[in-house]
């Protein structure tokens, strides 16, 4: 009997170690730009965004999610930003005798009604909510303040950048530290002079998980203007971006995050790959079913007069499995029909057998989805001339966002 407590108890802190420690997020500023990054890691794939436009004394704001609706990060029109991480147990003596219990989630509450970190603050000062007792957040607004919450605590960023994990800063020793995730983006920040949107996606991928509870969604927060570059299931090559005071104008709407995207990723012709020769062969791969727009250009800013659009428009690969399971079954079904006794029963199994099927086909998850190369050829390149080249994509039934890859080149008729 004993053996078999110390193993479940040893098997409940192994499952609750790997549900808490993931998620990296961080916030870093300089004179000319504010961003911040989030990874979000999860074992479920249907993640999810809310827009909640304006009301009377309510700010607009994006939130990020599941099917369950909680809050697990977003932006408001202000350039509010935040997001959260699960940790250990953590009391709050001071919060319970001091403040008023939220009944909710309180980041709904803070980016619904604060402009910047100095109002989240007030709102934090007088009230908790249940989740901070195994949660932390992040909150950066778009004058270069960010904050961590914890429990009782509030900490200020000092210097121009913050990172959270999940241990908690004044209390490691709790658990989660030291974190493998939290030393990389340390070291890649203080190791780079540029602050960049680049270095924000270079450090998401860097910090990225998979296995189990794999990073599901990830975004970069341009917080002076309001825009969100979304990635889908740490792929780093294709994103949509988001203008949040345009979307908000369209008023509420949801969206599943899976559906908006393509899964592309550029195969050939590899970054700054030298070809010897005034053709091109382009090639990437995507999920079938979705249109794609092969851009090239002289131009690394895509100036429209000198680049070149070629749409790609690729129709879904339909199973004709279904076709031939009814084949089979009628050809089973049919002599058997003949008999009275076994009419019935006999389409009955047919029709459950054609059923089951229905219901694996279902069980596909998004990351799971078909993906299929592309191909195009491309003559008459200028020789000894440098191009630049990217895919737009529109998913299939989807047309209020367009994903974009980012940019790679090469050296076209390189004969030197």
């Amino acid at each position: 009997m004993k053996i078999k407590v110390v193993l479940s108890v040893q098997v409940l802190i192994l499952l609750f170690s790997i549900k808490a420690f993931s998620c990296t997020i961080f916030y870093l500023s300089n004179d000319t730009i504010i961003l911040a990054g989030n990874n979000e890691d999860w074992e479920d794939p249907y993640s999810k965004m809310w827009f909640y436009p304006p009301e009377s004394n309510k700010y607009g704001w994006i939130k990020f999610g599941w099917g369950s609706g909680f809050p697990q990060g977003g932006m408001n029109d202000q350039g509010l930003f935040w997001d959260g991480t699960s940790g250990p147990y953590l009391g709050m003596p001071y919060s319970e005798l001091n403040k008023e219990k939220y009944p909710g989630p309180i980041m709904q509450k803070v980016i619904a009604e604060s402009a910047n970190v100095r109002e989240a603050i007030d709102v934090f000062s007088n009230y908790y909510c249940e989740d901070q007792y195994k949660a932390q957040y992040l909150v950066g607004d778009s004058k270069h303040n960010s904050i961590i919450v914890e429990g009782d605590s509030i900490i200020s960023m000092e210097g121009n950048y913050i990172i959270l994990t999940n241990f908690y800063h004044s209390n490691p020793e709790l658990g989660g530290y030291p974190c493998w995730r939290y030393n990389i983006a340390n070291e890649m920040i203080t190791s780079n002079n540029s602050h960049t949107a680049y270095l924000i996606g270079s450090i998401l991928s860097a910090t990225h998980q998979e296995g189990k509870y794999p990073t599901q969604y990830s975004q970069i927060y341009d917080l002076q203007n309001c825009q969100i570059y979304l990635f889908y299931y740490h792929n780093y090559e294709e994103y949509i971006l988001i203008d949040l005071k345009e979307e908000l104008n369209q008023g509420y709407r949801s969206f599943d995050i899976p559906a908006l995207f393509s899964k592309v990723k550029l195969l050939t012709p590899t970054a700054r790959e030298n070809i010897t020769s005034t053709t091109a062969n382009f090639s990437w791969e995507g999920k079938a079913g979705s249109s794609y727009e092969l851009i090239y250009s002289t131009d690394d800013e895509f100036n429209e007069s000198v680049s070149k659009f070629i749409s790609y428009n690729c129709a879904p690969v339909k199973s004709n499995s279904e076709g031939l399971y009814f084949i089979a079954g009628l050809i089973v079904i049919i002599p058997l029909i003949k008999r009275k006794r076994l009419r019935y029963q006999s389409l009955i199994i047919l029709l459950l057998a054609l059923m089951n099927n229905e219901c694996k086909k279902e069980d596909i998850s998004p990351a799971e989805e078909e993906v299929i190369t592309m191909y195009e050829t491309v003559e008459n390149l200028l020789p000894n001339t440098t191009y630049y080249w990217k895919i737009r994509s529109h998913a299939i039934n989807q047309d209020d966002f367009q994903s974009v890859t980012l940019t790679k080149s090469f050296i076209a008729g390189n004969l030197k």
